[in-house]
């Protein structure tokens, strides 16, 4: 269950790489990679919301989860924008501007944060590397290594210090789903890992929408929205 030291790992390395050959890179280029990448990010996460809420029986479509999902995000917005995540991450990263001196740091930092925190990847990587499935998680770091890279050349050294964010969040789920798993069945765990998957994935959508447009979404003060599924599954568990 050494995944996520791999993940942080990737990140600090494609950083590094990007960083060392940001002067041979024209800006519009990697403007240009982000954008696409965005529509990429934006196609996986609606994809994924598709497959983990769409189901066909007996010929005709049925969406399930649909009044979960819109609670989640309603609620887990709320919470965010109430406690104000997304401006505490930015006055932590404007506070390592001022430690390292070494220029504007928040938007990479926020920017990579968000994208390799948040996502089904994160999650269903981080589960199957607990059961022993280590696959999907390296996938992920070797795709976010080559991300830091196009990152870091754009937006510099914050996309550094998203490594401390990725070992501290994707650490602290690896815990988590072991402790889970110590106390439910694999099936209802991945049941439990669908129900996040469906919020996540729109959140990845939100992700990709925000390296297209200039006017971006605070997609940080979504977060919480992840945490409305785990309430309501282990609340289901337990009243019935």
């Amino acid at each position: 269950m050494v995944g996520f030291l791999v993940n942080a790992i990737g990140v600090i390395v494609g950083g590094l790489i990007g960083l060392l050959f940001r002067k041979f890179i024209k800006k519009e280029y990697c403007d240009a990679v982000l954008k696409g990448m965005g529509i990429v990010v934006a196609l996986v996460g609606l994809f994924g919301v598709i497959e983990n809420t769409v189901t066909l029986v007996d010929g005709k479509i049925s969406f399930e989860g649909s009044l979960l999902l819109i609670i989640s995000i309603g609620v887990g917005t709320f919470i965010g924008e109430t406690l104000k995540i997304d401006d505490h991450l930015n006055n932590f990263a404007i506070k390592l501007e001022e430690k390292v001196n070494k220029g504007k740091i928040s938007e990479g930092f926020i920017t990579a944060t968000a994208l390799y925190c948040v996502g089904a990847m994160t999650i269903i990587g981080t589960l199957n590397d607990t059961l022993g499935n280590p696959e999907t998680i390296y996938l992920k770091a070797a795709l976010d290594l080559i991300t830091s890279i196009v990152l870091a050349s754009t937006l510099g050294i914050g996309v550094l210090f998203s490594a401390a964010s990725v070992f501290v969040y994707q650490g602290l789920l690896t815990l988590v789903f072991a402790l889970i798993n110590s106390v439910i069945d694999q099936t209802s765990l991945l049941e439990l890992t669908r129900l996040i998957s469906m919020v996540g994935y729109v959140l990845v959508v939100a992700l990709g929408i925000n390296l297209i447009r200039q006017d971006k979404m605070k997609v940080t003060n979504m977060l919480p929205a992840l945490l409305i599924p785990i309430i309501y599954y282990l609340g289901t568990l337990w009243l019935g």
